[in-house]
């Protein structure tokens, strides 16, 4: 079987589960309750925020439980209210950065710092809608 038909079916088992236990119900109540108590704020920004945060539950897999491990670090360090010099020294994985030859860790660190700048984007926009409580 090839590795297409093996991702085909994953991700039809974590839908079917999905629908079993009520989470599409479950985040329904949660954006309708959200958006009652915060009626001064923007509904189709509500909706456009907790869409993209339904896209990231549904396509969640190993890498991108390391990506909410990194995003977990982003908010930590931009929850410390203090000016940060360099934040991407404080991100590096150094288990797997001081084993990489001084090309890798170039493009280690460029892609360390775009995913950087897409996760203080994400916390931004969170943070002003107060969804950032639910990473």
């Amino acid at each position: 079987m090839s590795n297409q038909n093996v991702s085909i079916k994953a991700f039809a088992k974590k839908a079917k589960h999905r629908l079993i236990s009520g989470y599409w119900d479950k985040i329904r109540e949660e954006r309708e309750e959200y958006i009652k108590n915060n009626a001064s704020e923007n509904e189709q920004k509500i909706r456009e925020l907790y869409a993209r945060r339904l896209m990231r539950d549904i396509y969640a897999d190993a890498s991108n439980e390391q990506d909410n491990e990194l995003y977990r670090k982003v908010c930590k360090l931009l929850n410390q209210n203090t000016f940060t010099l360099n934040p991407i020294s404080q991100l590096i994985d150094h288990n797997e950065y001081d084993t990489m030859d001084k090309t890798a860790r170039q493009n280690y660190i460029i892609k360390l710092t775009d995913k950087y700048n897409e996760m203080r984007e994400r916390y931004e926009k969170e943070r002003q809608t107060k969804l950032y409580h639910s990473i």
